[in-house]
Order: C-alpha cells, then structure tokens, then sequence
C-alpha cells in the first residue's frame, strides 16, 4: 500500500473518530444527562402572614443509580429578599425530589422549621432564622 494512501486512511479515521465523538457528546448534553445542579422547583410556601417564602428546590439530578439527592431551601422575605439558603441531602432510593419529601413546615415567631423525610433516612429538621445577623 502507497505510503500516502496509509496517511490519508489515518486522517479520514480520525476525522471519523472525531465526529462520531461530537455526536456523542451533543446527544448526551442535548438529554440532559450531564445536568450542572440546575435547580428545579419542587414548591413553594408561605407563611401565614404573607411575609416570608420557603422554595424547596432540588439541584440536579440524583446521583445515578440509587444515591442521594441535593436539595435547597431558600427563605425570602415579601420583597423577595434572599434571606437565607441551606443545601441538604436527600437519601430517596434516587428518586427525585417531591413535596412529598417536606413532613413539615412550621411558621415560628423568629425561625422556619422545615422537617424532610424520605425512604431511605431518619427526619431531618432544619431550622431557618428569619434574621440572618
């Protein structure tokens, strides 16, 4: 075989390997598979005088197959303020993140008291002061 045919048949294979690499990478970004922690929210709540929210959000997609879940609780005030934000795990059985994750929400005079459950782990209780000095 000619030296330049061999040289030309290394190029077309890389030109190729290259290609098909690129369409792998674009379909899988395309997908959704790779998912930068893009918050998705799961709900929202008030408290009963209409001056602070709670967004209960989940970061990305659990880890893949059956591992935990990043979650976020943001508290803003009625400007829509950020307050205070705190990330958590959420251990689920990789499930993604529903309200049915929130056991509870209680309104006190200086905090929120968020309770989270899931399957696979005990209650967690999470309190968020209203001030955050």
């Amino acid at each position: 075989m000619n030296k330049t045919v061999k040289i030309i048949l290394i190029i077309l294979s890389v030109v190729f390997a290259l290609i098909i690499g690129a369409y792998f990478f674009i379909c899988v970004l395309w997908s959704g598979t790779i998912n930068f922690l893009q918050p998705k929210e799961i709900g929202t709540y008030s408290s009963p005088d209409g001056e602070y929210s709670l967004i209960f959000e989940q970061m990305g997609d659990p880890q893949w197959p059956f591992g935990p879940k990043d979650v976020r609780l943001t508290l803003k005030n009625h400007d829509g303020k950020i307050i205070d934000r705190v990330s958590t795990q959420i251990n689920d059985d990789g499930a993604n993140a529903s309200e049915h994750n929130i056991e509870s929400v209680s309104w006190n005079d200086d905090a929120v008291i968020v309770v989270l459950g899931a399957s696979e782990m005990k209650n967690k209780e999470i309190s968020i002061p209203y001030n955050n000095s």
